[in-house]
């Protein structure tokens, strides 16, 4: 798969609610950058500690499914950047962001993600 079939293939796993279909396209390796000052921030490497920090990050809300919209995305021949809506609730609380996560795919899988959000100090003290 080229890296927007990829990267079509992973947006859709999220957009199903079906994050095991999306962890199977990390690459052993890959790298994740998280922004902010919250635990998780910065650097995850190899997929066991990328997986682990984003399913702490989804562990601090209230277990439903991630509404993930795909706005648009810019691809290149190793590269995605998609921008995203993405909603999460925590009792009451919905937190609505949108951001960019670019992407970089190596034969088949996404060797490395890099955040970008829009507001990030509402990211922060909603998962601080």
């Amino acid at each position: 798969m080229d890296a927007s079939e990829v990267m079509a293939a992973y947006a859709g796993a999220w957009q199903r609610g079906e994050p095991e279909a999306a962890f199977a396209l990390y690459a052993d390796d890959v790298t994740m950058r998280l922004p902010g000052r919250g635990s998780l921030a910065g650097e995850h490497h190899g997929r066991q500690a990328v997986i682990a920090a984003i399913e702490a990050l989804l562990a601090r809300t209230s277990g439903d499914a991630v509404e993930v919209t795909v706005i648009d995305r810019l691809v290149s021949e190793d590269r995605v950047a998609l921008v995203v809506r993405e909603a999460v609730h925590r009792g009451d609380e919905r937190l609505e962001l949108e951001r960019v996560n670019l992407y970089r795919v190596v034969d088949g899988t996404i060797t490395d993600i890099t955040i970008f959000e829009a507001d990030q100090y509402e990211v922060d003290e909603f998962f601080g």
